[in-house]
Parts: C-alpha cells; sequence; structure tokens
C-alpha cells in the first residue's frame, strides 16, 4: 500500500481515502443483508433488520465520536454531525420496534484517547459521511414500498438531503490536515471493516430466524 501521506500529497485527502478504502467499501455495499434494500419486495421485516444493525453500530460507536468532536472540531467550518443513533431509534419506533442499546465502546483498534486524534476523526466520519450518499438511491425505494418518510420510518436515509457529505469535504480538503492523513487512513480502514463485522452478525441473526 503506498504511504497515505506521499499520495495526499499529489490528490488531496479524500482521494487518499478512496483509494485506500475502495475495497472495504465494495465489500459493505455488496453486504447480503443491505442487499433487500435495492430489490423488488421489500419487506419491512427486512428493512427494519438492517436500521437494527446500523443502530447497534452507532450506539457502540458514537459516544466515542462526539466526544472527540467536542474536543477536535469544535469550531471547524460549517460542519456539524448529527447523531446517528437517536434517528435510527425514532424510525426503529415507528415501525413497532424497542430499540436495544448495547455498551458503548470504541472502535476494537482504538481507544478513547486516540479516537480523540484528529486523523482518526476524519477518517471515521469519512465513513459515516459517505455511507449517507447511498440514501439517495435507498429512501425512494424505502419511501415507495415500505410507505415511509422523512418524518416516519426513514429518517436515516433522508441524512443524504441534509448536505453534510459536502460540509464534511470543504473540511477535510484544507492542505493544513496533511499530516493526519496517514492516521485518517487507518481510521476508515477499520471504520469499514467494523461495519462488516456489524452487518455479518445481523445477517447471521436474520438467517436464524
Amino acid at each position: 500500500m503506498a504511504s497515505a501521506s506521499v499520495s495526499f500529497s499529489h490528490a488531496g485527502l479524500r482521494a487518499t481515502l478512496r483509494d485506500e478504502t475502495s475495497e472495504l467499501h465494495r465489500r459493505v455495499e455488496r453486504h447480503p443483508l443491505l442487499s433487500p434494500l435495492l430489490k423488488p419486495g421489500l419487506t419491512h421485516r427486512n428493512y427494519a433488520l438492517v436500521l437494527k444493525a446500523f443502530h447497534a453500530f452507532y450506539v457502540s460507536l458514537e459516544p466515542w465520536l462526539q466526544s472527540a468532536l467536542q474536543c477536535e472540531w469544535a469550531d471547524w467550518g460549517l460542519y456539524q454531525y448529527q447523531c446517528r443513533a437517536t434517528l435510527l431509534a425514532r424510525d426503529l419506533r415507528d415501525l413497532g420496534y424497542r430499540p436495544t442499546s448495547p455498551p458503548a465502546r470504541p472502535l476494537p483498534c482504538e481507544s478513547p484517547g486516540e479516537l480523540g486524534a484528529r486523523g482518526s476523526v476524519m477518517g471515521a466520519l469519512y465513513v459515516l459521511e459517505g455511507a449517507t450518499q447511498g440514501g439517495s438511491v435507498i429512501a425512494p425505494r424505502v419511501s415507495r414500498e415500505l410507505n415511509l418518510s422523512p418524518d416516519f420510518g426513514a429518517r436515516y436515509f433522508h441524512l443524504y438531503a441534509d448536505q453534510c457529505w459536502d460540509d464534511f469535504l470543504a473540511l477535510i480538503a484544507t492542505t493544513s490536515l496533511l499530516p493526519y492523513s496517514r492516521r485518517a487512513v487507518l481510521s476508515a480502514r477499520q471504520t469499514f471493516l467494523t461495519l462488516q463485522v456489524h452487518l455479518d452478525h445481523w445477517h447471521q441473526v436474520a438467517q436464524r430466524s
């Protein structure tokens, strides 16, 4: 793998993160738990299982991430992180499910202190904010097939409309972030891997039920 700091100097942090995580990104996009979202005949059960998987992921990650954001990026531009766990819990309640709250914990490769490092925050957010862009395809299908909306049952998948991804890209475009590029790549890769583990678990749950 090429050095992230070297590739950053030529193409920018966004391009470096994209190139260094492209295979992991494809694995998540093609995950069997998520595939029903893009196929005809989506059911409330399939949809709720996806929401549960994402809720467990964000409940685990967000306490550490939000604490790090308060320390590292309190006054950085227009970017504001929106709590996903809260949106997902509301969506699940709309569908008649009671969200569970597993104990919060940091990413497997991070300690809480390390997640507070700017590069680690950037890498994790690259994955989380980038994931919202799939909502532009998924949200219309969910609305059409399940009769859900941005105000009822499909808040999470309508996050793309808030343009936080654009604000995040503007934030990481500055060359002053060059020293954090390698750490950002490592964090982004670990975030993708952690998400895949969550999806694998919930896919196994679906197969057993």
